[in-house]
């Protein structure tokens, strides 16, 4: 009888502590990735795999706006809004897992080349797609060429969600001034003797790329003015130098341009005018130009010109 009162006893207090404890040991809370763990928290933007989508040649786009919009497409009946085919179907999406996300525009020049750079989710509905046009240097067809369509094959996104496109056209001129270090007595014509450290292989200088300076230590390692050299804010600028030699005496510099060809390749194009004295002469110059970031690489073309 004892142990009988002693087990209803216990039932009695079991069932008064569980909404505050409970009484299984078996059932623990769960929640995030193990038992009385927190859900970890979604950290954006988070990157979103793609692929690009390309119709068959029996195939073309239509009722486009070339607005720049990203159209979200979830089934065939959407898909087949925006194409035609002849003799055919296009090539089919499994939209079961997979959304087509859809974009056009029109550039300044005929796009020579599309380059995604990334495809993020920003927050549960928000994405940014980012892209590159390539454009040739001149406009090769006037009449709709500059037309350009690009079509991503990625995982399901909901009709709810909204997708930011973000372009970039290029190249771009990039703007700069000439930077000049020299001797106390102010003559550019100096300029050479305070640099150190620079290459003067006439076939193949800097083997085709210009050094980029973005702080005084590496500005230090180029100079040996016995003076102090005009200060550049590393935080706004970055200096970009070239040297070389010529085949026979320098006459001057015709030409000196910054392009900016992506998002982290740009191309420096000194055009050399050389004299009749068959000494060579060695060349540098120095230009100072909006912040470029260590990871671009700035490509150098020279070119020369006999007098």
């Amino acid at each position: 009888m004892k142990k009988l009162l002693k087990k209803g006893m216990a039932a009695m207090l079991c069932m008064s502590l569980f909404l505050v404890v409970g009484c299984k040991k078996d059932n623990p809370v769960i929640s995030g990735g193990g038992p009385g763990e927190e859900p970890e928290p979604i950290v954006y933007p988070i990157d979103v795999p793609f692929t690009e989508y390309t119709l068959s040649e029996t195939c073309q786009w239509k009722n486009l706006d070339y607005d720049e919009k990203v159209i979200i497409i979830n089934n065939d009946r959407e898909l087949g809004i925006y194409t035609a085919c002849e003799g055919g179907g296009y090539p089919e999406v499994d939209f079961e897992k997979q959304t087509l996300l859809l974009t056009s525009g029109s550039a300044s020049r005929n796009v020579e080349k599309i380059t995604v750079n990334y495809l993020q989710q920003l927050s549960e509905n928000d994405y940014e797609l980012n892209i590159e046009l390539l454009l040739y240097d001149i406009l090769i067809d006037t009449t709709a060429a500059e037309k350009w369509i690009l079509a991503l094959i990625t995982e399901k996104i909901s009709e709810e969600s909204t997708v930011k496109l973000t372009i970039a056209e290029y190249p771009i001129d990039v703007p700069f001034e000439e930077y000049f270090v020299h001797w106390s007595h102010k003559d550019k014509d100096s300029i050479f003797l305070c640099w150190k450290n620079l290459n003067h292989d006439i076939n193949a200088p800097w083997e085709g790329k210009a050094p980029i300076i973005n702080n005084n230590k590496e500005l230090e390692n180029y100079l040996i003015c016995p003076e102090d050299y005009p200060a550049i804010d590393f935080s706004k600028y970055t200096l970009v130098i070239a040297s070389s030699m010529t085949g026979s005496s320098l006459s001057g510099f015709s030409d000196v341009a910054l392009v900016k060809n992506s998002t982290n390749q740009y191309t420096l194009t000194i055009t050399i005018r050389e004299g009749f004295l068959t000494m060579g002469d060695y060349w540098c110059v120095a230009i100072l130009t909006p912040k470029i970031e260590d990871v671009a690489t700035v490509l150098l073309t020279v070119n020369h010109i006999q007098l």
